[in-house]
């Protein structure tokens, strides 16, 4: 961190989606800020080939500082960690670059983490109304970042809208440059939260204000859902051999009859979306739980990246 300390700093990672940016940006013009609050915006681009440096270049906010970070490689996780290192706040609240934010979120998500009443914060998040379907199951909603109700006890972070003590990352080293969007596609944030529940620390969830998450309309093509079938079955793989040190026996033997009960499932299978949209659930868990045994097979040939739920990984 450089230069003074500010009471907050906005995180938001991008790449290739100019147009969602400026929306984005555009309604935080209505974000209000607290007198006296010292705040900045941090917008990484994580090696966007459009327009971005120019939105980020005439945005404004009457009491916000926005700040450009360009970040080529690619990798959520990288621009993330390189935000985290520029921000000069003492809160870090982030967010994604398809949402609306309601014109209280600032001060409400800010400062339980300003006052020393928790070290995260989880805000909820609503999708869209008109990405909404009728074939939609709570984990289809979930799996598009809706939050609507924080569990109560712990709840899990989630990039589109949380908020972390700057001193978080004093314990525990950032996030894990393997994980998330660019890499396995999710779990840079669900990796962050087991550590800090290892660490004994405190999320509060948030639940008087919110973010509106407008995806692109794309996450909701079948193969968009397969897609990220496949990257949570990633993610779950290298956290089960990396982080938990745990197994997962006959993996390949599992995998291989996995696969034929799918092609039978998909030849008897009836589902209430579209030929281009949705998936049903049963066919997510089959993928998901393929991808998991076939990376895990993988994962599991290389020296563990950390001790036994490390707060860092012990393998450069």
């Amino acid at each position: 961190m450089n230069g003074t300390t500010l009471d907050c700093s906005i995180l938001i990672c991008t790449r290739n989606r100019a147009v969602a940016l400026e929306k984005t940006l555009r309604a935080f013009a209505s974000v209000r800020v607290p007198d006296g609050w010292r705040v900045e915006m941090i917008v990484a681009d994580n090696g966007s080939t459009d327009h971005t440096s120019v939105v980020v270049a005439n945005a404004s906010h009457p009491a916000i500082a926005i700040r450009y970070l360009a970040v080529p490689v690619p990798g959520k996780s990288r621009a993330q960690n390189a935000a985290v290192s520029l921000a000069m706040g003492e809160v870090l609240l982030f967010t994604d670059d398809d949402i609306e934010p309601s014109d209280n979120w600032l001060e409400a998500m800010a400062r339980p983490l300003l006052e020393n009443r928790c070290d995260a914060v989880a805000g909820r998040i609503l999708l869209a109304d008109e990405l909404r379907r009728p074939w939609m199951t709570p984990m289809h909603a979930r799996w598009l970042a809706e939050t609507r109700e924080p569990a109560a006890a712990m709840p899990e972070l989630v990039g589109a809208s949380m908020g972390i003590r700057r001193a978080v990352f004093e314990r525990i080293a950032l996030f894990d440059e393997e994980l998330g969007p660019g890499v396995t596609g999710f779990g840079e944030e669900t990796l962050l939260w087991m550590q800090m529940k290892e660490a004994g620390m405190r999320i509060l969830p948030v639940a008087d204000t919110h973010v509106v998450h407008h995806p692109d309309p794309s996450r909701l093509r079948r193969e968009s859902w397969l897609s990220a079938a496949t990257g949570q079955g990633r993610t779950h793989a290298y956290i089960l051999h990396h982080w938990k040190h745990g197994s997962a026996s006959n993996s390949g033997m599992n995998a291989s009859w996995m696969k034929l009960k799918l092609v039978v499932r998909r030849l008897l299978g009836t589902f209430g979306g579209t030929p281009a949209e949705g998936c049903p659930e049963w066919e997510l868990c089959y993928v998901t739980r393929i991808a998991f045994l076939e990376n895990f097979i993988r994962e599991s040939r290389e020296p563990r990246k950390y001790h036994l739920r490390a707060l860092a990984k012990n393998i450069p």
